[in-house]
């Protein structure tokens, strides 16, 4: 059976800023505290109407925290014990970030910045919504066997993150000091045609475990894709600000983001940035701002073909940092997700220890990317065909994905690093479419590198890429 395709309208305009070095907006919240303890409402995102399914905008449930008033009471701990998240899920989000990385990035060869985790969301979400053999695909794909723990793993991950933001705003407080420019950020919305309802329990599973809030809209209106843009801007804190136009027969906009900033530990002096040459894998000589510090002691790994070395965030967070022989072209490990991760991942038991020279391109750029080929090549291929799909927990009417797509953002500079993605997933009805020893490394970073942000509290690989030309925005 033929399907009949149709032109697609989506068009995106990049109008990102990077925010390096600007202070980081709280959430907002709602603080009860008694003579003992406070409970602490976050409302992330959302509207004004709490009631869902019978097409009403539905604000996403609040992360609750009920902690005693003091940033050091034990009763973080218990929260923090209540949102750990198990280690076959923390493995499943490993193996998709480099298995997804290096399908995003086959067809790249410059720079390329990919957020695995905000990938990983917008499909959970759709995933929950998913039956017979298309959730079967997503699920493999994202190595969970049962929806309802991912949507459960996926929620303790969620308030984690949360929950970290907001106890080093009580620590800092009690000590009458700045929180730290940090930031590990999710929001999650679903935008669904006025025309159209979804079903309830899946609607309240997305608001309690995604705190995703409903935002019921008219698709052919061009005032939505300005919403949505602008929605977009406000989670990322407009590192990337979309102007997009969506497709009229919209039925269903499922979009999360992924907001990063992280100061270096150790700042690097801006006095010593200067001018210096960049080597691009052609042979041609550009000029770029270099930052300059040298660390000592430092940790480093020589691997095969490659130098790898960390440095530090202030949120428990790093960003790696891969340089490859003189001759070595990065892109060639970009592709391969069992080489990537066996060289980011691995265990660090034989990196050595010793002085670190960093020397490292001053670089902020983002990319764009139509998700279909590689999650088809991912397995998800049902979810793509108007006649094949199956939504069936997700709306009453029969319902097929027609694009994905991911924008990201990713810039470093002297205070530290930003990063930001969200990914949209867009639905319409169906039928219609080892060396030897050294003490002493030089991470001179002046010819293409691989970098990725890791978040090394809760193991999980917030970015990836490569820069192979650090003068390009």
């Amino acid at each position: 059976m033929q399907r009949t395709s149709k032109p697609r309208t989506l068009i995106l305009k990049r109008a990102g800023r990077c925010l390096i070095g600007r202070d980081v907006s709280a959430l907002r919240k709602y603080l009860w505290i008694g003579a003992i303890s406070a409970a602490v409402l976050l409302c992330l995102s959302g509207c004004s109407n709490p009631e869902g399914g019978d097409g009403k905008d539905k604000e996403a449930a609040p992360v609750e925290i009920e902690a005693a008033a003091s940033g050091y009471d034990p009763a973080w701990e218990q929260l923090f014990d209540e949102t750990e998240i198990s280690e076959a899920f923390r493995e499943d989000l490993r193996e998709f970030a480099f298995d997804s990385t290096a399908a995003a990035s086959s067809k790249t060869d410059g720079n390329m910045v990919f957020s695995p985790l905000s990938l990983y969301y917008a499909l959970s979400i759709l995933g929950t919504g998913a039956s017979g053999e298309t959730e079967a695909e997503i699920l493999e794909a994202l190595g969970v066997r049962d929806k309802a723990e991912l949507a459960s793993q996926c929620g303790k991950l969620y308030r984690r993150y949360v929950y970290s933001q907001e106890q080093e705003k009580a620590i800092a407080g009690e000590n009458g000091i700045e929180a730290q420019e940090s930031a590990v950020r999710l929001a999650n919305s679903l935008w669904i045609s006025e025309k159209h309802v979804l079903n309830p329990k899946y609607q309240e599973l997305c608001s309690e475990e995604f705190y995703a809030s409903s935002y019921y809209v008219d698709f052919t209106d061009p005032e939505t894709g300005k919403q949505i843009g602008k929605w977009i801007s406000d989670q990322t804190e407009g590192a990337l600000a979309p102007t997009m136009e969506i497709p009229s027969d919209t039925v269903l906009a499922i979009l999360n983001t992924l907001y990063f900033y992280g100061g270096w530990l150790d700042r690097f002096d801006e006095g010593l940035t200067k001018e210096e040459p960049f080597y691009l894998q052609d042979g041609q000589e550009i000029t770029v701002p270099f930052m300059n510090r040298t660390d000592l002691p430092g940790s480093f790994f020589r691997g095969d073909g490659y130098t790898l070395s960390s440095l530090a965030a202030n949120n428990g967070c790093e960003m790696l940092f891969l340089l490859p022989d003189e001759g070595v072209d990065p892109a060639g490990l970009l592709d391969n997700g069992e080489a990537l991760q066996g060289i980011f991942a691995a265990s660090r038991d034989q990196w050595e220890t010793g002085e670190i020279v960093w020397k490292i391109p001053k670089f902020s750029f983002g990319s764009s990317f139509d998700l279909e080929e590689m999650l088809k090549a991912l397995g998800m291929e049902r979810m793509f065909d108007s006649f094949l799909a199956e939504f069936a927990d997700l709306s009453e009417t029969p319902l097929y994905v027609n694009q994905a797509i991911q924008e990201t953002h990713i810039g470093i500079d002297e205070d530290g690093v930003e990063g930001a993605a969200y990914t949209m997933i867009l639905m319409e009805e169906s039928g219609l479419w080892m060396p030897e020893d050294t003490n002493r490394v030089e991470m001179i970073l002046d010819r293409p590198f691989l970098f990725a942000v890791h978040d090394r509290v809760n193991d999980v690989w917030l970015f990836l890429g490569m820069c192979a030309d650090p003068s390009l925005s």
